[in-house]
């Protein structure tokens, strides 16, 4: 009789915390814990800047913006959210990022193009065929910057429906893997060559970049849910040691899928 008590004690336990679990998820009625991985197509730039005082440095600035553009660049991976509450949040998160900046294009007339940035000397006139050549028309120069960022933000949510407003804040570490430079030759007959190589700079190996996002998320399943936000990245930290140098910011639509475990 003792041992049936004890059972029936014992079992009693085990239902009332097993309820109180439940209980709990129930009355809290939000994912506590998100897994996810997002992709974002991003436009990429940098803001030249120089510590030097006088006009040249200013002069070569300009001239700079004027020969620069923006390029298209991208960001992925995958990212871990704790919620706090239904309307906070935070998250980290491991990303491959891919930023930089590129040359307009550079119309050519006589002679040899020179690399304004690296004195590499490119052929106006290449041999496409073995009985052909073709004059090099325009010629465009695309610096990448590959880096493994880590992300960590916190996140506001707005509504009850399906469909939520949100908003972040965080920041990002930045890793640098590689920099390269990718040369796109632009023929008259419509070829086009491209060539890529390793910049010879001592860039730094680790940026700070102040993330800020606005979108909303839309609860797809009980597990699922999808999220899409333009985001905005800036690096608070200069790329190299150099008279004239640059801060890498990029504007992305950022869109993820996440899977709540609990």
């Amino acid at each position: 009789m003792q041992k049936l008590i004890t059972f029936i004690l014992i079992s009693i336990s085990i239902v009332s915390n097993g309820q109180d679990t439940l209980n709990s998820k129930s009355k809290r009625k939000f994912d506590r814990l998100l897994i996810g991985a997002n992709i974002s197509p991003d436009y990429c730039n940098r803001v030249l800047s120089t510590s030097n005082e006088g006009t040249v440095y200013s002069d070569l600035i300009k001239a700079t913006d004027n020969r620069e553009t923006y390029k298209l660049g991208y960001t992925a991976g995958i990212n871990i959210c704790y919620n706090i509450s239904k309307k906070v949040g935070l998250e980290i998160g491991v990303q491959y990022s891919n930023k930089g900046f590129s040359t307009k294009k550079l119309t050519l007339t006589y002679g040899d193009a020179i690399d304004p940035r690296f004195g590499f000397v490119y052929d106006t006139i290449e041999p496409n065929t073995a009985t052909n050549t073709s004059p090099l028309k325009y010629l465009t120069f695309v610096d990448n910057y590959i880096y493994l960022d880590i992300p960590v933000r916190a996140i506001f949510n707005f509504g009850k429906k399906k469909i939520r407003f949100t908003t972040s804040i965080g920041v990002t570490t930045n890793i640098l893997f590689n920099a390269t430079t990718t040369s796109v030759a632009e023929y008259e007959n419509g070829e086009t060559k491209r060539t890529t190589h390793d910049q010879p700079y001592e860039y730094k190996t680790l940026g700070i970049s102040p993330t800020f996002s606005i979108g909303a998320d839309y609860k797809i399943s009980n597990k699922f849910k999808l999220t899409a936000e333009p985001t905005i990245r800036y690096g608070l930290l200069n790329i190299i040691n150099a008279p004239i140098t640059a801060n890498l910011w990029s504007a992305g639509f950022n869109v993820g899928c996440y899977y709540a475990l609990d």
